[in-house]
């Protein structure tokens, strides 16, 4: 792994997809940091500088994507995010909100997250 690559944090309450997730950026040459919540997340990012989350907004417990999402753009955090989640529709993902870079719906293709990333990655 190049000590210059990025680092994306991996936000789902899914280990396995976290896996997966993580084993695809690092076949591509990111280094990935994982959160299972968006209160880990939180603790994530002040050990690890990030260069992009990919977020799943639809967490158990008190503190989930959404929540974190928002915490993260009212303290003027503006890293790149790109929500990751099979509770969007077609609309969401054609058209995301101002507050991220993208939307991805699950099942996710690895091809087209790679190509989210870079262009999140490029801004």
């Amino acid at each position: 792994m190049d000590s210059d690559a990025p680092t994306i944090l991996i936000v789902d309450d899914e280990a396995a997809l976290r896996l997966m997730l993580a084993q695809m950026l690092a076949d591509a040459g990111y280094a990935t940091v994982e959160a299972h919540t968006g209160a880990e997340a939180l603790a994530v990012l002040g050990k690890h500088a990030v260069q992009l989350i990919l977020l799943d907004l639809h967490m158990p417990g008190q503190f989930d994507g959404e929540e974190l999402l928002f915490e993260l753009r009212n303290r003027g955090d503006e890293v790149p995010i790109i929500i990751v989640s099979g509770w969007v529709d077609d609309e969401a993902a054609a058209y995301p909100p101002d507050c991220v870079h993208a939307v991805l719906k699950k099942p996710i293709q690895r091809d087209h997250l790679l190509e989210t990333v870079r262009l999140a990655l490029d801004r």
